[in-house]
């Protein structure tokens, strides 16, 4: 019998969202609704801001910090770049960039996944804390791993759907391209709770977040695409508006998962 999804609180007239369970969420037995999950994500956002600002604000500074030691081994000229009217592919160093942008990437996951534990002590009704912080760098290892299986993925398919451009039309490969490369990531976006909530290692939790979310894959586009619209919209009026929108976004991947999944009594 499934379970019901929301409940109401006679005292709060914002949807409370159901623990999920992982083996009805593998069987496809919960039901998500875009609304109440995005209606929670807003919420809790609002009482968790001081806490997300703040990891925001480390996250910009370790980001700036890793990209000046990633400088000192992949060089470019960034003000040259930007300042030339024309770029000459040939002499641009397309390697250094790749290089720098995917460590970057990589070195940067764990710390991003600071950002995705709060998210998922919010939608758990908890409050974050330095303990919570903590244990999830702990999980650094398994979330860089995440993270470059996700990157060698998303770069195996691309190739593959760009490389059929000379047997359909090109621009529709290219179309489809980023049609796939969507569907994959968001497949994909609750491998890293998986890591830091139940301790998966990276291949299991990506296993774990493809069985689950393409069980309900439609509700999870629809909030996701709307996330995508809000951040969009609250970007116009000189950034200020994501403030308050990308912590929600993280947000709304907690949500996802409590509703799946639910967030483990230990998880602090």
């Amino acid at each position: 019998m499934e379970k019901p999804r929301v409940s109401d609180n006679s005292n709060n007239t914002t949807p409370v969202i159901a623990r999920g369970d992982f083996a009805q969420a593998l069987r496809g037995e919960i039901k998500l609704s875009v609304g109440p999950m995005l209606q929670r994500a807003w919420e809790i956002t609002l009482r968790s801001l001081p806490w997300m600002l703040g990891i925001f604000l480390v996250l910009l500074l370790i980001n700036l910090l890793v990209s000046n030691v990633l400088g000192m081994f992949f060089p470019f000229d960034e003000e040259a770049l930007a300042t030339q009217a024309t770029i000459d592919l040939e002499q641009l160093p397309v390697g250094n960039i790749i290089a720098s942008s995917l460590l970057q990437e990589i070195l940067m996951a764990p710390f991003s996944a600071l950002l995705i534990y709060v998210g998922l002590v919010n939608a758990a009704e908890r409050k974050p804390s330095f303990e919570g912080l903590r244990g999830t760098l702990q999980h650094a290892p398994q979330i860089m791993l995440v993270a470059l299986f996700k990157i060698i993925l998303t770069a195996i398919l691309a190739a593959v759907l760009i490389g059929l451009g000379s047997l359909i039309s090109g621009g529709f490969a290219l179309i489809l391209t980023v049609l796939v490369v969507i569907y994959l990531q968001l497949s994909l976006m609750l491998a890293v709770p998986f890591v830091i909530d139940r301790e998966l290692n990276a291949f299991r939790a990506l296993i774990a977040s493809f069985l689950v979310i393409n069980k309900t894959m439609f509700p999870v586009l629809g909030l996701m695409a709307l996330m995508g619209i809000i951040l969009l919209i609250s970007a116009i009026p000189l950034l200020l508006g994501l403030i308050f929108t990308l912590p929600m976004a993280f947000n709304a991947v907690g949500v996802v998962y409590h509703s799946l999944i639910g967030v483990d009594e230990e998880t602090v």
